[in-house]
């Protein structure tokens, strides 16, 4: 039946431009298609699933990890790289993605902050609203993450050398892998002179110029002087919105050469206002580290230690030993985060 139909339609079709009655009769035709064959045959196909483009992907924390020459694949090779830095103009957004030291995985984007690239950021601040990357200032931010750190390179007689930056950086919890997100904006306009003004102010008053000016005070002691940040920059904004692993931050001084001060002269190891996770003594059961707890809380962190009574871990260090130590030791995070821990211990 079907295919009998199928040929008169042909055929119909064949004749379609030659009368009015044969056109007539090809109408026909196709409406008895239509009822013989079923609607399977007649129906749109559906669509395809909508992939997300790559600006979304990149600008999510499915980003982190991703690798490079994926990006490369869909937009090309990067305008310039250096120091694993690759600077990318995606779908009108200018970013700067931050490889690993093999150039392979993505570690950290940065996007600009322009009136072409008005992207959404409030699944990366955890935000359940749309937050428009362009609506985005100090107080917002600040707002979303509320546990914030304010830096700077230099608040005051920064000199020429340099155009000093200030931060705004929030750690991410367990369930985003403790990665970052950060603004920054250049002491380079008279709203932030006129803000940065107000926080070095209060500080001055309280403190000494010398310990804000030669110190870097409000750096190493971010938490001092929190309030007073806030509110004096909850009206900035930014110029680039960053996030992903072990962000780019400026550092505390150390107690010799802090007069040569720039971004990262007269630095500690530590990026500023962070703490390092320790090291735990001991490499095996015979010489562990049975207080790793209080290690972790004289650094100014908590410890959450997840106890196993056998059977051990393959990777277990000895008895008593902590392991799976995540952050790793040697990672800076935000003082008072969290830092789990297995031990384990003979089944008595």
């Amino acid at each position: 039946m079907k295919q009998t139909t199928c040929a008169a339609l042909l055929m119909a079709v064949a004749l379609a431009g030659c009368t009015d009655r044969a056109r007539d009769r090809v109408s026909s035709l196709v409406e008895r298609v239509q009822s013989a064959l079923g609607s399977e045959y007649t129906k749109e196909p559906a669509p395809a699933p909508a992939t997300p483009d790559l600006l979304t992907r990149l600008i999510s924390w499915d980003a982190i990890g991703m690798n490079l020459a994926y990006v490369q694949q869909r937009a090309g090779p990067a305008i310039r790289s250096e120091d694993h830095r690759h600077h990318y103009m995606v779908q009108g957004c200018q970013l700067v993605l931050r490889s690993d030291g093999q150039d392979r995985a993505i570690r950290s984007v940065q996007v600009a902050l322009s009136p072409g690239c008005d992207v959404d950021i409030g699944g990366l601040l955890g935000m359940s609203r749309l937050q428009p990357l362009n609506a985005l200032n100090f107080g917002a931010f600040d707002e979303a993450t509320g546990s914030g750190q304010y830096l700077a390179d230099c608040l005051r007689d920064c000199g020429n050398a340099y155009v000093p930056n200030v931060y705004l950086i929030a750690q991410g919890s367990r369930a985003l892998q403790f990665r970052q997100v950060m603004l920054t904006t250049e002491l380079a306009t008279d709203p932030a002179i006129e803000a940065v003004g107000q926080w070095a102010d209060a500080m001055v008053a309280k403190e000494s110029e010398d310990w804000v000016v030669r110190d870097l005070g409000f750096n190493c002691q971010p938490q001092k002087y929190r309030d007073v940040a806030a509110q004096a920059l909850r009206s900035l904004k930014p110029e680039f919105f960053s996030f992903g692993d072990e962000l780019e931050l400026p550092k505390c001084p150390a107690a010799e050469g802090a007069s040569n001060r720039g971004p990262k002269a007269g630095a500690s190891a530590v990026p500023t206002g962070m703490v390092v996770v320790p090291q735990p003594s001991g490499q095996c059961d015979m010489d562990c580290d049975m207080d790793y707890d209080k290690r972790l809380r004289a650094a100014g962190l908590k410890a959450n230690e997840v106890s196993i009574h056998g059977p051990e871990d393959e990777d277990f260090k000895g008895y008593g030993c902590a392991y799976r130590i995540t952050p790793a030791p040697g990672n800076t995070v935000l003082p008072g985060s969290t830092v789990t821990y297995r031990s384990a211990w003979e089944a008595g």
